[in-house]
């Protein structure tokens, strides 16, 4: 007893006055949709005072609207596309000066990380972040569901494809430069995105597949109160015009098939509705409505795909026309006999309607979806990576 009352004594001479916080600093792309949506589902595992997420654009409007703490950095780059599709040349010309620029967004961000006091630093769709941390001497941790770039470049002139070599090899040494690439997909032989992986070592040392990052708890995620008990189909669409023929195509489709009832979440508008067809503009969370579907068609966006596994649905799945990401993902999701997959250069409305009839009427898809909305549950990929970014911050702090 004695020497537990000395012990004690003197273990309060040595405790710490004030706790340390963990802190960490994100940085992520507002291209595309996939970025922010892991941002959000990360932070929802966070305290606030644990993190800052550096942004701009839709992403950083959209971390504002989730009151999470965030602060406007500089693009990195501008892309060019057309009708869906990237066109790499346009986007090389539009960023010739990007060299110069991406010595001040290093200095930009080297600022902010200090200002915050963060130990550890997330790059999510973002370069800049990682050099940044390199200057600092801080741990950094790349999430990204595309290790692999050359891709992109392949169906350009020799001239791109020379660029994209060079490219594709500083994006190895820019992911080699990091302690860990988290790749937010089912781990292999179940990995959507894994096309889309480079078969580099160094990369391939450094990965870890942690599970899906969806924006919403699984098991707390509502149905939505119908009025009948048909078959309901999702579609989420988005208005970008190079997806007309598709919506048309649905709509086409939902006349065929009077006894199920179509949800389209889209901006296009149109002067012949089905009965049986609601169109409804896009809204901030459509989870809801996932879940209650039988069937969901849409893109193959990777973030789209982890949604729509991790509620346990099947689907008919419609890549974007000419990128080659999403293409990948939906031959993938085809290969694990989750959807079925209409390519733009084969849309009909004959196809539509004879795969749209195949995944309702064929349980397979709907025991394969099941199957990996089980595994999302059991992998927690949110609370997993909110303990692997809070120990690379304490890495430093603990001397």
């Amino acid at each position: 007893m004695i020497f537990r009352d000395e012990f004690n004594k003197i273990a309060r001479l040595f405790k710490p006055k004030d706790k340390l916080l963990n802190k960490i600093y994100f940085s992520i792309s507002s291209e595309g949709y996939g970025h922010s949506s892991r941002a959000i589902a990360i932070s929802t595992k966070l305290d606030k005072k644990n993190y800052l997420i550096g942004t701009y654009g839709y992403a950083l409007e959209r971390l504002k609207e989730h009151g999470i703490p965030c602060q406007k950095i500089s693009q990195e780059l501008e892309f060019v596309g057309q009708d869906g599709a990237f066109d790499v040349a346009k986007t090389i010309v539009k960023n010739q000066g990007w060299v110069v620029k991406f010595n001040k967004l290093v200095d930009e961000e080297v600022d902010i990380i200090r200002n915050s006091g963060a130990s550890c630093v997330v790059a999510d769709g973002r370069m800049v972040p990682v050099m940044a941390a390199e200057k600092l001497k801080l741990p950094c941790i790349t999430i990204t569901n595309q290790s692999a770039f050359y891709p992109f470049f392949q169906q350009d002139n020799w001239l791109v494809k020379l660029l994209g070599v060079s490219f594709d090899s500083w994006m190895r040494m820019y992911l080699s430069s990091t302690e860990e690439i988290l790749i937010p997909d089912f781990p292999p032989p179940y990995t959507v995105c894994l096309p889309n992986l480079s078969h580099n070592r160094k990369i391939m040392k450094r990965t870890r597949f942690v599970g899906p990052l969806v924006n919403f708890d699984i098991n707390s995620v509502p149905l939505i109160q119908r009025n009948t008990d048909k078959p309901y189909v999702v579609v989420s669409l988005g208005g970008h015009a190079y997806r007309r023929p598709l919506f048309d195509c649905i709509l086409a489709v939902a006349e065929r098939m009077p006894e199920v009832d179509f949800e389209i979440f889209t901006f296009f508008e149109a002067e012949k509705i089905p009965s049986n067809v609601s169109i409804k503009g896009m809204i901030g969370d459509i989870s809801p409505y996932l879940k209650t579907a039988d069937l969901v068609i849409a893109q193959a966006g990777h973030s789209t795909a982890m949604e729509i596994l991790s509620l346990g649905k099947p689907s008919v799945i419609v890549p974007d026309l000419n990128q080659i990401e999403q293409e990948n993902n939906a031959r993938r999701m085809a290969e694990l006999q989750v959807s079925e997959v209409v390519t733009h250069k084969n849309l009909t409305v004959q196809k539509l309607y004879d795969c749209t009839q195949k995944v309702m009427k064929d349980d397979k898809y709907k025991k394969h979806a099941q199957f990996f909305a089980t595994m999302s549950l059991e992998l927690d990929a949110k609370s997993k990576v909110a303990d692997i970014l809070s120990e690379y911050a304490m890495r430093l702090r603990r001397y």
